[in-house]
């Protein structure tokens, strides 16, 4: 070190900035190459490899045209059993594990495969919501083993505030066509239906499911994360520290706001745990109530701060909101697509009377869980629009966290750090399990659960063709024990969504559209719906 220092004395001083400089990148470099970068083994087959492209023409390919990518790896690797190495949003990458590894990734315990570690790659929390909200998700946890209590007794609730919903959205003209955009009547109907479930029947929570306000800070909140986590996606591992703050610099302000707005909710419920803790009968029945109890219970420190509720409603949300919205927006466009082939309004709309009864409408409060549940072509229609309309290209994403790394089905020993998956799309668009595989059939599933119906009950059969059961040929929600907690509340929400839908309303193209429905596109793995879009709604006169 002295005959460094000595050396640096007998320059000038433009000389030793750029001596110090080059060695302080040098180190940089060196200490990137040895803790950051994740090195792949040689027996890991490279996409395009084959073919002699150049790794960066396969990570332009993926950012442009990552459909035909994809569909070449499932091709020619998932199909036959191989593990295989692609290029992925930004500079990272990523292992795709074919279909025949999905029971040994589901199995491998958590301190070797972590999908916990995988979300928060991928999603960034720490940095939009701070460690703690990233590394101890209990809401998740809520979501999974209280949600069935709170879903019977929202459902009947749920119709007051779909019936606000479309009313703002889809208008009550019953003489002539309306005109709208439907992403953004999708995000008003699917959030205040979300938010619903989550905030109950008190005032508090009647008050500000209807507040505009309130609705437009949760999705301030929620793009907010999405724009984090974008940001860091495509970022260097190496200077995600530093990209952090900045991605996420307008989020406290965001939170801020959220935290603003249920303010009354937070003091209204803490009140009722304070003076009425054991009176378990008058107790709201929501997430958010569920969420303040485990909180009081379990993380007091939390309970008795508003900042920290507020990012734990913001972290419930970004897990229901986001994938409601998208498969909503989906399945309108296709109900009005197939109509014409399917006869798809009238067989929904016959449904929903089956259920309700002659001469009840979707107004009313006789809704029952059981009776959502009953909807097996809905729940049909549902299923079909998540299989062909696929939002996540890659499912079941697990991170290795074993310092050892693991060693896959087919023999690669995949090193600590690597970010491993299952093609989804692929998968279910395969025309070895699936006749005319990209075709929307509405009732593709329930055919079958209706021919298998139980002969002494009527029920339908075959439950694992139901929206909510995953398995290797459908991986909207994941697959195991970590598949999305949320995908039942989904599924009840988008029931209640469809039937209020098209007992109310008359549905159809714009005429520019010549009865075809918009296509979806895929950017950087990811199907996107015709955001664009416009629909045709008319209020029934009799319903």
């Amino acid at each position: 070190m002295g005959n460094i220092l000595d050396y640096l004395t007998t320059m000038g001083l433009f000389q030793q900035l750029f001596w110090i400089f080059s060695l302080a990148t040098a180190i940089l470099i060196l200490a990137y190459h040895a803790f950051l970068v994740i090195y792949y083994p040689s027996n890991l087959p490279r996409v395009g490899a084959d073919k002699g492209n150049a790794w960066s023409a396969m990570r332009k390919q993926f950012n442009t045209d990552c459909l035909s990518l994809l569909n070449e790896v499932y091709e020619n690797y998932s199909k036959k059993g191989k593990s295989v190495l692609i290029p992925v949003f930004g500079p990272h990458d990523e292992v795709i594990l074919p279909p025949s590894s999905l029971a040994w990734l589901c199995r491998q315990p958590d301190n070797v495969l972590s999908s916990l570690d995988a979300q928060i790659d991928s999603i960034q929390p720490h940095h939009s919501l701070g460690n703690k909200f990233a590394y101890d998700p209990w809401g998740g946890m809520l979501i999974k083993t209280d949600l069935n209590s709170a879903i019977e007794t929202v459902c009947a609730v749920l119709n007051d505030e779909l019936s606000a919903a479309f009313s703002a959205c889809f208008g009550d003209d019953c003489d002539n066509w309306k005109e709208i955009d439907l992403f953004p009547a999708c995000r008003i109907i699917g959030g205040r239906a979300t938010l619903r479930f989550t905030l109950g029947d008190s005032p508090e929570g009647r008050r500000l499911c209807a507040d505009e306000g309130f609705v437009q800070s949760c999705y301030d909140v929620l793009d907010g994360m999405l724009d984090t986590a974008g940001a860091m996606a495509s970022s260097l591992k190496i200077f995600r520290r530093f990209v952090g703050p900045w991605a996420s610099r307008a989020m406290p302000g965001k939170l801020r706001d959220l935290a603003k707005c249920i303010e009354p909710l937070y003091q209204e419920r803490m009140k009722f745990l304070r003076d009425q803790p054991t009176e378990k009968d008058s107790e709201p029945q929501d997430l958010i109530q569920m969420m303040l109890q485990y909180a009081v219970n379990e993380r007091p420190e939390e309970a008795n701060n508003l900042d920290d509720i507020a990012k734990r409603l913001a972290l419930s949300n970004f897990g229901t909101m986001h994938q409601t919205i998208i498969t909503l927006h989906n399945l309108i466009l296709n109900i009005i697509d197939s109509d014409t082939e399917f006869d798809t309004v009238s067989t929904l709309r016959d449904e929903v009377t089956s259920v309700l009864g002659q001469g009840s409408d979707t107004t009313s409060k006789q809704w029952t869980k059981s009776k959502v549940a009953a909807m097996v072509r809905a729940d049909s229609v549902a299923r079909e629009t998540l299989r062909v309309n696929s939002f996540i290209g890659r499912t079941v994403q697990r991170l290795v966290v074993a310092p050892s790394g693991v060693m896959t089905p087919d023999g690669i020993q995949l090193r600590r750090g690597t970010m491993v998956s299952i093609l989804a799309h692929q998968s279910q668009t395969d025309e070895d399990y699936f006749k005319d595989p990209f075709k929307f059939d509405p009732f593709r599933f329930s055919r079958e659960r209706e021919a298998a119906a139980d002969e002494v009950t009527g029920h339908p059969g075959l439950n694992h063709l139901s929206m909510v059961s995953t398995s290797a040929k459908y991986l909207a929600f994941s697959h195991g024990r970590h598949a999305c907690p949320g995908r039942f509340l989904v599924d009840f929400e988008l029931k209640m969504i469809m039937a209020y839908a098209v007992k109310n309303y008359d549905l159809e193209f714009p005429e520019q559209y010549e009865g075809k429905r918009p296509p979806n596109s895929w950017f950087s793995g990811f199907g996107i719906p015709p955001l664009e879009a416009k629909i045709r709604v008319k209020r029934k006169k009799s319903v």
